[in-house]
């Protein structure tokens, strides 16, 4: 008995794999060390998050050394959060920013007002485009249970 190409099982699993893969990476948080002085990283809180593709709520952590007295964020060389102290732990929502290719910047000021960078480039990407994204999602998942359990629900229905 030949084996059918396109076995609707084995598809699903492709499928669940793949969605299992691009969970647990965009879950990854991104992280990026500058200078060997500060470090910077971003943890999504909800949303989507697939390698620099962002949309959603993001927790940005930093730090740095004890001898600096404050780190500053800027998004695209527009300052958006400041914090004195070497530590910096602020919540940001994508939507609230303009879409597109967002450069992070930490900078903090050490004693002698030396400035330590850290950043990273990364895409906002819009709530239009995120939704669709999760649409395509939703139908595809859609698409495959049809695929697999259509079938029997019509078999059913014809008893």
């Amino acid at each position: 008995m030949m084996q059918n190409p396109h076995n609707p099982r084995k598809i699903l699993r492709i499928v669940c794999i793949l969605f299992v893969t691009v969970g647990l990476i965009s879950a990854l948080p991104m992280n990026v060390i500058g200078q060997d002085t500060l470090t910077l990283s971003l943890n999504r809180n909800m949303g989507l998050g697939l390698g620099s593709y962002i949309s959603g709520t993001f927790t940005l952590h930093g730090t740095g050394p004890d001898t600096i007295q404050n780190l500053t964020v800027y998004f695209n060389e527009v300052e958006v959060h400041f914090v004195t102290g070497n530590t910096i732990s602020w919540q940001f929502n994508t939507g609230n920013y303009e879409g597109g290719a967002t450069n992070i910047t930490l900078m903090g000021i050490d004693e002698s007002g030396t400035p330590h960078f850290a950043s990273r480039v990364v895409v906002f990407i819009s709530d239009a485009l995120n939704n669709i994204v999760y649409i395509g999602i939703f139908a595809l998942v859609g698409v495959l249970c049809l695929a697999k359990y259509g079938p029997r629900l019509m078999d059913l229905r014809k008893k």
